[in-house]
């Protein structure tokens, strides 16, 4: 087994169990609902910057296994940790702080995945994912915030 795939297999159950352990601050059909969109949305995006475009490349050349399955629990498991400690009733300078600590502690995680191989840049480039991950979140938080607006009207 090489070591991007080892690399993969251990962030992920480190993952899990973090997600695992947490208290949960919001309730389990929005973690879910919320987590899935993102899954979805970050898979797609990847199919189209990865597989079509090929600005990057996860793990090999085309869709594997190892890579899929870490796709799919760190977007799902990431997002349920980002909107978990979201201040969601705090000022907007406090909730721009946490964006900017959440999309820089995803950069320092791609940069990892980066030294472990996981990922592999052609057109793409750090800078790149920095300017994405604050829009990113903020995508994420508006779809929370949707569904729960969605579920309180269905009541």
């Amino acid at each position: 087994m090489e070591l991007q795939t080892i690399f993969v297999y251990i962030v992920s159950i480190l993952f899990l169990l973090i997600a695992y352990m947490i208290p949960k601050k919001i309730n389990l059909s929005e973690i879910h609902a919320t987590s899935l969109f993102a899954t979805v949305v970050g898979l797609i995006v990847d199919t189209i910057l990865a597989v079509k475009y090929k600005f990057y490349v996860l793990d090999k050349e085309g869709v594997q296994i190892p890579p899929l399955i870490g796709q799919i629990i760190l977007y799902y498991v990431g997002s349920l940790i980002i909107l978990n400690y979201f201040p969601f009733n705090r000022s907007k300078l406090r909730k721009v702080a946490y964006i900017l600590f959440c999309s820089l502690v995803a950069v320092l995680f791609e940069l990892i995945c980066y030294q472990f191989k996981f990922i592999k840049y052609h057109e793409w480039n750090i800078w790149y994912s920095a300017l994405c991950y604050p829009f990113i979140i903020i995508f994420f938080t508006l779809h929370y915030k949707f569904f729960r607006w969605l579920a309180n009207r269905n009541l």
